[in-house]
C-alpha cells in the first residue's frame, strides 16, 4: 500500500514531500504505531532506491543525478534529529543537498555544536555537518538551494525526528 503511494510521486523531492506527510500523521510521537512506521520507512527506502540515477535540471539549467544511499539517507535523517534534540534557541538547522547547514545565535552552542560532529565554516560563518565528502562551492546560497533543495528545521520539528528529509532533490 505504502509503497504504491511513493511509487505514483513524479520526483524525488515529491517522495521526500509525501514521507514528511505520512511521518507526521503516523509517527509513533503523534499517535501511530511503530509497525506502520517502519512500513512507511520501508517503502520511502524502496521508493529513492528506484530513483536513484535520477536527473532534474534547476533554475540555471545545470543537471544534477540524485544518486540514493540507504546510509547517507539515514546519517542525515539521524544528525538532524540529534541537533533538534540539543535545544538550541534562536537557531536554525537547513538540510541543503546532503549537507547540514547552522545558522542563528550558534555562540553560545559552540561545544555542544563540536560535539555533535559539527564544524565551523570560516567564510560563510555558520556551522555545518556533511556524511558524504564533496567539494566547495562558491556558489551563493540562494544557488545551493535552487540546485539541491532546501528545507530548515526548526525546534518545533524535533517531534517530527526530521524523518526522510535526507538526500539531494
Amino acid at each position: 500500500m505504502w509503497l504504491n503511494l511513493f511509487l505514483r510521486c513524479e520526483s524525488v523531492a515529491e517522495i521526500k514531500s509525501l514521507y514528511r506527510k505520512l511521518a507526521k500523521e503516523h509517527h509513533p510521537d503523534h499517535g501511530g504505531d511503530n509497525r506502520t512506521m517502519q512500513e512507511i520507512n520501508d517503502a520511502y527506502h524502496l521508493a529513492l532506491e528506484k530513483r536513484n540515477g535520477e536527473t532534474t535540471t534547476d533554475t540555471e539549467g545545470k543537471e544534477h543525478t540524485y544518486h540514493y544511499g540507504y546510509t547517507v539517507e539515514q546519517a542525515i535523517m539521524d544528525k538532524i534529529a540529534e541537533l533538534l534534540a540539543l535545544r538550541m534557541p534562536n537557531v536554525e538547522i537547513e538540510l541543503i543537498g546532503w549537507w547540514i547547514w547552522v545558522h542563528g545565535d550558534t555562540k553560545p552552542h559552540r561545544e555542544l555544536l563540536k560535539a555533535a560532529g559539527c564544524e565551523w565554516h570560516s567564510k560563510r560563518t555558520m556551522w555545518y555537518w556533511r556524511q558524504v565528502r564533496g567539494t566547495w562551492s562558491n556558489k551563493s546560497f540562494d544557488q545551493l538551494r535552487a540546485a539541491y533543495g532546501s528545507r530548515v528545521f526548526t525546534q518545533t520539528d524535533e517531534a517530527q525526528q526530521a524523518t526522510g528529509l535526507a538526500g539531494r532533490r
